[in-house]
């Protein structure tokens, strides 16, 4: 029964999520098409990449590992960024059932209100609307315990092998929490006296893993002159200099508010469900590991004088979503009253979580979103460009208040290509500007029978930096302007 009742809740999940990503309701905003770009090189021009994402600290750079699995789904989809949506409903999915596997060991019941919150969560929800490198590291944080704990449990080699493997992955994917892993490896370990486990051979093929996922990040180091290092240092040495007061209280709220969006926004209900926890933990392998994906970065963040945004917390959030469903299992062995207490908290998660699906179907379905972020409306105005042009070359220049213009780079030469058969003559954010894509050229359309059409594609001015853009483009005559949303396209004519 709980095997047929984890896949029943998860096609319900996968459905909910397509349906919510249907007619291209996704965002692709410049980081989401920065990674398409880069992973259109690798692709297509074969030039393999050392490291992946820039991070938050100018000079360091993520792991190249969320370029290699987007390349999967930019092959089977010919280059379709709605594919990297797909993959990541596909690893919600995965994490998904580990996630209730292991809350099913405590009662195949709490499958029902920790999997329609797996579903509904907002925090959860949002890493399947944007192709986004942290996001692997909410969705797989169950599959990280789940292994663990079995390792720690049964003592198999297999288990660490791959769990240290993820852990790399996940520094690959999100430095700023990823540096945790090995602790919270240790502290699981030495929390559930399996501190022999550290004089075994697989448990140093383990970290063996753990370093091949990091080989490409010191390899571009080296090559570069420890350009990384410089850089980390060069950050501790700026650094300010906040009080431990300060850092708590700063990251506490990140922490809680980050929960709160995990319990469907719902913050005075997550307050409750936290206060709840510190009266029932105890020595269970899940709930060790759980925790200690929760205070070792916590305590981390301490220390280290780094920003401390939602998208770092996202092992955190969905270990929580763990001790949630071990919070409602424990009250249910009290007394009546707490029984009563534990059955309200179940029925709240189901209430809350059917609630937000529901809202989803009644009131937002089908209704338009004028987001300039969301693909649709990225393409709508494409679409307006090209008919515009009726077949004739042009030059189109994009303003987005982030200054470079990846997703109309990368939306031009893909789907301008695809659906219309021809790149424009020149499609770049502003005029004369130095290159800053890599082989741009390589991607450019014919400079020949060039119409004199010229498109101005303007997200809203949400920095007052517009009327600046606009200046090498005051010279040409204007034709007409056309709002398609809230993007505003300007032509004219370049005689």
């Amino acid at each position: 029964m709980s095997s047929k009742l984890i896949i029943f809740i998860l096609i319900i999940g996968v459905i909910y999520r397509l349906f919510l990503t249907s007619n291209n309701n996704f965002l692709f905003n410049m980081d989401n098409a920065r990674d398409m770009v880069d992973v259109r090189e690798m692709v297509v021009l074969g030039k393999l990449r050392l490291i992946g994402p820039n991070s938050a600290i100018e000079g360091l750079f993520n792991g190249s590992a969320w370029y290699y699995l987007l390349a999967v789904p930019y092959i089977v989809s010919g280059g379709n960024p709605y594919g990297s949506i797909i993959l990541e409903i596909l690893l919600w999915a995965l994490g998904g059932f580990f996630l209730l596997k292991l809350v099913g060991r405590w009662s195949r019941w709490l499958i029902i209100p920790i999997g329609i919150l797996w579903v509904a969560s907002n925090y959860v929800v949002l890493t399947n609307l944007y192709a986004f490198n942290p996001n692997p590291v909410v969705l797989l944080t169950p599959l990280f315990v789940y292994l663990l704990v079995e390792y720690l449990q049964k003592n198999k080699g297999i288990f660490i092998i791959i769990a240290w493997f993820l852990a790399g992955l996940f520094f690959n994917f999100e430095m700023n929490f990823g540096i945790f892993m090995p602790v919270i490896i240790l502290v699981s370990i030495v929390l559930t006296k399996n501190i022999h486990f550290l004089r075994q051979k697989w448990f140093w093929v383990g970290v063996g893993a753990f370093i091949l996922t990091l080989l490409p990040q010191i390899i571009f180091d080296l090559r570069h002159e420890f350009l990384m290092s410089k850089a980390i240092l060069k950050y501790l040495g700026e650094s300010g200099n906040l009080s431990i007061l300060t850092r708590f209280q700063i990251i506490f709220s990140s922490f809680i508010d980050s929960f709160s969006a995990t319990l469907m926004n719902h913050k005075l209900f997550a307050g409750i469900i936290l206060a709840s926890l510190l009266f029932v933990l105890k020595k269970d392998p899940v709930v060790i590991v759980s925790l200690s994906l929760i205070l070792v970065p916590f305590l981390g963040y301490l220390i280290l004088p780094v920003s401390v945004n939602s998208w770092h917390l996202g092992a955190e959030m969905a270990a929580g979503i763990i001790l949630v469903g071990f919070l409602v299992k424990r009250l249910m062995e009290k007394t009546f009253l707490i029984k009563i207490f534990s059955v309200t908290l179940f029925i709240s998660i189901i209430y809350f979580g059917l609630s937000n699906i529901a809202n989803f179907f009644l009131n937002d379905l089908g209704k338009p979103n004028m987001d300039p972020s969301l693909f649709k409306n990225e393409i709508a105005a494409i679409d307006y460009v090209y008919k515009y042009a009726d077949g004739k070359n042009f030059k189109v220049y994009t303003y987005l208040p982030s200054v470079y213009d990846y997703p109309y780079q990368y939306l031009f030469w893909w789907y301008g290509q695809k659906k219309y058969g021809y790149i424009p003559g020149e499609y770049v954010y502003s005029v004369n500007k130095p290159q800053y894509i890599p082989s741009q050229d390589k991607f450019q359309g014919s400079q020949e029978n060039f119409s004199g059409l010229v498109f101005l594609i303007k997200e809203p001015d949400r920095n007052d930096t517009r009327s600046g853009w606009q200046g090498p483009f005051a010279n040409l005559a204007t034709v007409q302007k056309q709002m398609v949303g809230l993007i505003e396209i300007e032509i004219k004519k370049e005689f």
